[in-house]
């Protein structure tokens, strides 16, 4: 590696350095010089002849317009509390559906309060809208004709004379303790045929539960045909080159996809999710857009989302009804798997099959442990020194292999001198070197290629595991957040991500040195770009791989006296021995 890379990378890392950096000054001159509320996104009412959305790819359209202010409906809003043992559910006659729904086993973002879904939604989950961008889409009037202590009906008759009805039931799936069933029905009550169209029920809405939570995990997601998309809202936004600002792709304001067999959709944020399951057919498509927030005095992202129903047909005094499971808790692997339909893929471990399984793996092993040490922590650590100990004979022929190619360096410089002019041949003497000694440069790669699925799985769970809200451990207070014990100059102090890199660095000094220069040279980065990408992570993320390094280091340690291996031509031992 040049000079001119070397200064390349030290650059990239400096941006990164500096983005993080902007944003936190960002976030406090919003709180300084906060902007006028800002209302949800809506695009404007489109004519009464545009049809529903309907296609097959993501729809690039034109960024929305200035939001109106939205009229209100001119029948009051009505609102009754359903309560079962895990969730409250609010209704409104506004649409008909579920206004916001409480957690009751799970905290909210301060102290003592309850988690809340779904209030940053514009709609009720369970509207109805033909014309989901419509201003005030699914927020028309219903009535209530029935109440009960597990049934809430609403209904509303619609032009020619179709009669709607919405029927809420709490009667919970086995196994789960977040969900509901939901029928919504359609009655011709004309005498002439009718033909409905296609149309969209409300999934609701996700925001961040903090202004400075991550957006990657804010969003959109949808499965059908064995595999899921999720969308955040950095989706719609222009594709612009950084610093400069070129922008290189033009922003979008919807999604839409109509594939045909769509098993469930939903949105969520890092921990938690509504969602609509369709029982029997699958829904045609899916519909979103992201909104726009206010939290802390600081515009946030968040996203709403539909599920789209294809077309049918009534003959007069005809029925048709749907039923869809409504899930809406904690994205917890137990309660989503006892679903079905895939519904596990919500939790976004990972896309790939061999690091999603690890990292079910790893969030099954992890609860168990903390079944018996009673801290999530501790139960991180342990499961650290498992996957550790597994891997330690590997780890140790590894370290053996790498002394060996230490050795060998001093040849290898020679044959870098002697053919810098001739490339090819210089390639071809050093694989003759690696044959004649019988040593692997690949050998020392082997540990870190069956760490690679294994540190996926545990930066996808720990990321997402709902388990660590608000478990604590030492000085930090909540795993599934950073670790910030004060501010220096309005940046995050964060003591687990700083542990880690200067583990890292531990680690890299007492490494055998071997391989291409400019590999080492390369590696040398690798403590700061890691503390960049993961320094407003979840702690437990920070926390496992700053013991995962320390128990490298520890076997380092071990293995460091012991005797080097004997530089020797393949097959001179056996020769001597004949």
């Amino acid at each position: 590696m040049d000079r001119k890379s070397i200064i390349g990378i030290a650059l990239a890392v400096a941006v990164l350095g500096w983005a993080q950096w902007a944003q936190y000054k960002q976030q406090q001159e919003a709180r300084l010089h906060p902007k006028p509320p800002v209302a949800a996104e809506a695009t404007p009412a489109p004519s009464a002849t545009a049809a529903p959305s309907a296609t097959a790819t993501p729809q690039a359209q034109p960024a929305p317009a200035v939001p109106e202010v939205k009229a209100e409906p001119a029948v009051p809003e009505e609102t009754q509390t359903v309560a079962t043992a895990t969730v409250a559910y609010t209704f409104t006659n506004r649409g008909g559906g579920i206004a916001t729904l409480k957690l009751l086993g799970h905290e909210g973002a301060q102290p003592g309060e309850r988690m809340v879904l779904n209030s940053a939604a514009p709609r009720p989950i369970g509207a109805i809208a033909l014309q989901p961008e419509a201003e005030g889409a699914g927020t028309d009037a219903y009535t209530r004709v029935q109440e009960s202590g597990d049934r809430v009906v609403y209904e509303k008759v619609v032009p020619p004379g179709i009669r709607v009805r919405k029927t809420y039931t709490l009667d919970q799936k086995p196994g789960v303790s977040y969900s509901l069933n939901l029928e919504v029905s359609f009655r011709n009550e004309t005498a002439e045929p009718y033909a409905h169209p296609a149309y969209f029920l409300y999934t609701g809405a996700a925001a961040p539960l903090h202004a400075n939570d991550l957006p990657i995990y804010i969003g959109f997601d949808w499965y059908a045909g064995g595999g899921n998309s999720f969308i955040t809202p950095g989706w719609f936004t222009p594709g612009k080159i950084p610093l400069v600002g070129i922008e290189t792709s033009p922003g979008k304001a919807i999604y839409a996809q109509s594939p045909g067999n769509v098993a469930w959709a939903g949105v969520r944020d890092q921990y938690f999710t509504t969602m609509l399951l369709p029982q029997g057919d699958p829904a045609k498509g899916v519909w979103a857009r992201p909104l726009t927030l206010k939290m802390e005095n600081q515009e946030i992202k968040g996203m709403e989302g539909y599920l789209e129903l294809p077309s049918f047909q009534l003959a007069p005094g005809a029925s048709a009804a749907r039923q869809f499971t409504l899930y809406s808790g904690p994205a917890e692997l137990n309660q989503l798997a006892a679903l079905g339909k895939g519904a596990v893929h919500m939790m976004n471990l990972d896309r790939w099959w061999i690091t999603r399984t690890v990292g079910m793996v790893l969030l099954r092993s992890m609860n168990a442990l903390k079944g018996i040490l009673n801290s999530y922590a501790w139960a991180i650590i342990v499961l650290t020194f498992i996957v550790r100990g597994a891997l330690w004979p590997i780890q140790g022929k590894a370290n053996r292999s790498m002394k060996r190619m230490q050795l060998l360096q001093p040849k290898m410089n020679e044959l870098r001198e002697k053919y810098k002019d001739d490339p090819a041949k210089m390639n071809q003497e050093v694989m003759k070197l690696y044959k004649d000694y019988g040593a692997n440069p690949l050998s020392g790669c082997l540990p870190m290629l069956i760490q690679i699925p294994i540190f996926i799985g545990f930066y996808s769970m720990l990321g997402t595991a709902v388990e660590l809200r608000n478990s604590s451990f030492l000085w930090v207070h909540d795993l599934s957040r950073p670790d910030t014990v004060a501010h220096l100059l309005g940046f995050p102090v964060n003591i687990l991500p700083l542990a880690m890199a200067a583990t890292m660095v531990w680690q890299m000094q007492l490494t055998p040195k071997a391989g291409d220069p400019a590999q080492q040279k390369v590696m040398m980065f690798m403590p700061l770009i890691f503390v960049v990408f993961t320094y407003n992570f979840a702690s437990a993320l920070a926390l496992y791989y700053t013991v995962q390094n320390l128990l490298s280091i520890l076997q380092l340690y071990a293995t460091r006296n012991q005797p080097m291996p004997t530089l020797e031509r393949a097959g001179a031992g056996r020769k001597a021995r004949r």
